[in-house]
């Protein structure tokens, strides 16, 4: 490295070639937003103690909604992988 931030290298004809990809899910405030929502929801802690509720598929209602946020949480995490990471591959 030759006087550049830190991290960075010299590309072709003297210009700066950032190691990280072009553009990263964790600058997007949407991304980490729905994140806390959904590990909320998904994370059975604001259910009274004891709560059963209706079965859902055999199911407490509690589980069916555990469940359900921890599955929109996988598919969260491959649409952002898909919308917002860009390794800058042209």
């Amino acid at each position: 490295m030759s006087g550049n931030q830190e991290g960075k290298s010299d590309g072709p004809q003297g210009t700066t070639v950032d190691p990280r990809p072009a553009d990263e899910p964790r600058s997007h405030g949407i991304v980490w937003i729905v994140y806390v929502l959904l590990y909320l929801v998904a994370i059975p802690w604001y259910w009274p103690a004891g709560y059963r509720g209706p079965l859902v598929l055999g199911l407490p209602l509690w589980v069916a909604v555990s469940l359900a946020a921890t599955l929109t949480l996988a598919l969260w995490t491959a649409y952002v992988i898909f919308r917002y990471w860009d390794e800058g591959e042209a």
